[in-house]
């Protein structure tokens, strides 16, 4: 696994200050689930002994989560246990020492507080900077704060990643826009409240703003509304075979059959409207209906299969959650030339829910075997976006016409709306990536 940019979103350094009566890694599972994308252990008080048994059990923790974990400052920790790094200070061992003992595969991270201080770091080999402290803070004595300007100076005058420390939390973070950096290390703001997930997530969230790129490993995306402008096939099949047979229909059917799988939806029309057909049958007939159109008229909504190129350049794993059987669906894709990009489809009738429920995302997810905190789910419904949410993902609220009325609700909800998938913040790419071992 490579360390990149997006890995600095929402770096957490440990304290066991506010363990309230719980483990330190209890509380680390809970910021990582949240959505933490790098782990620092901080340990000033324990024995050797004891801070290596906890280092190993923590790293186990990351491994597991998918992100970067150092050790604060002992080098000889976490050379012995094979931590992936080092963040060291001004008064510890000296970066280009540091190199010289963990080897070239191994990060480093160190502190600075000017530019020369950043200069000097970076030429001795080191893989991101911490500068701050950007605010008043209690976690470190005698530490001046850091104007916005040398923050900014400092962005500009290094090529190695800047992580913004010191007095950061929810009410402040937004601040540091249009500084360069490329994420923020917090302590209390996280593991001091009482919900570290929560406050975890909506960092993160912040974070994502303030330096317009978001950590992503996995994509699961809706197709009808999402990837492909069908939704107006959908809008009127059901209504179309209905009428056809003589039968007047309720104002607002489509909207009532928006949620449902296909199989609830005949179900529905059965029992609604009496129909002799059985459920089978009026699949069937529906799916007779949307079938020609995927095959003579489905378009990709614009941009979707330039964006999707990016993320596959990302390596980027990507599934299809949708609503639509499957032979529609593969016909779709197939015609549209986006099919390739995906790993795996999925569809509401195989797993046996509508998106009502979360486990067509839960089962993508297990495909994608990614972080669910970094995997993002893709959706034009209101209620398919609650559901994704609730479940931990995060979310991607996209503009269909035929949900036009839910737009504000949308916007609200979603962690990020687009008019357009084109505008979700992927950032630039940094030339340099570090490489560690164990991942």
């Amino acid at each position: 696994m490579k360390f990149a940019e997006e890995d600095l979103l929402l770096y957490a350094v440990t304290d066991r200050s506010w363990l309230r009566g719980k483990t330190l890694y209890e509380q680390v599972e809970r910021a990582l689930q949240g959505g933490a994308t790098f782990i620092q252990l901080r340990e000033k008080e324990l024995d050797e002994a004891r801070f290596m048994e906890e280092a190993v059990e923590i790293q186990k923790l990351c491994r597991r989560y998918q992100v970067p974990f150092v050790i604060n400052d002992n080098v000889d920790i976490a050379l012995a246990m094979g931590a992936d790094g080092v963040h060291v200070g001004q008064e510890d061992m000296e970066a280009g020492e540091v190199r010289r003992k963990l080897g070239p595969d191994k990060i480093i991270g160190v502190s600075a507080h000017s530019v020369e201080e950043a200069l000097r770091a970076e030429a001795c080999g080191a893989d991101y900077l911490g500068v701050g402290a950007v605010f008043s803070t209690t976690s470190k004595s005698n530490v001046r704060e850091l104007p916005y300007e040398t923050l900014k100076a400092i962005c500009q005058a290094v090529r190695i990643p800047v992580v913004a420390i010191g007095g950061i939390g929810k009410e402040n973070i937004m601040q540091l826009e249009g500084s360069g950096i490329c994420g923020v290390a917090v302590i209390s703001a996280i593991f001091a409240q009482p919900d570290i997930s929560a406050a975890a997530r909506e960092l993160l969230t912040l974070s994502e703003k303030v330096t317009g790129r978001v950590k992503i490993e996995g994509a699961v995306f809706d197709m009808d509304g999402t990837l492909l402008d069908t939704m107006p096939i959908w809008e009127h099949a059901t209504e179309s075979y209905l009428v056809g047979k003589g039968i007047e229909v309720e104002e607002k059917l489509s909207e009532t059959l928006f949620t449902m799988s296909m199989k609830q939806g005949a179900a529905y029309v059965k029992e609604k409207y009496g129909v002799s057909e059985s459920i089978e049958e009026l699949v069937s007939a529906t799916n007779a209906i949307v079938a020609e159109a995927y095959r003579s008229s489905a378009e990709a909504k614009p941009g979707v299969p330039e964006f999707l190129e990016k993320l596959k350049q990302r390596g980027v794993k990507m599934v299809v959650a949708t609503s639509t059987d499957r032979v529609h669906a593969e016909a779709a894709l197939k015609r549209t030339g986006i099919y390739d990009y995906f790993e795996r489809i999925f569809t509401c009738t195989e797993v046996g829910e509508g998106k009502s429920k979360p486990d067509i995302y839960e089962a993508a997810l297990a495909e994608l075997g990614t972080n669910r905190a970094a995997t993002w789910v893709f959706e034009d419904a209101l209620y398919a976006i609650k559901t994704a949410k609730k479940a931990g993902f995060r979310t991607v609220g996209l503009y269909d016409e035929t949900s036009r009325g839910e737009q504000e609700e949308i916007r609200r909800t979603a962690d990020i709306y687009l008019k357009e998938i084109e505008g979700f913040p992927l950032g630039e790419k940094k030339e340099k990536l570090t490489g560690f071992s164990g991942m």
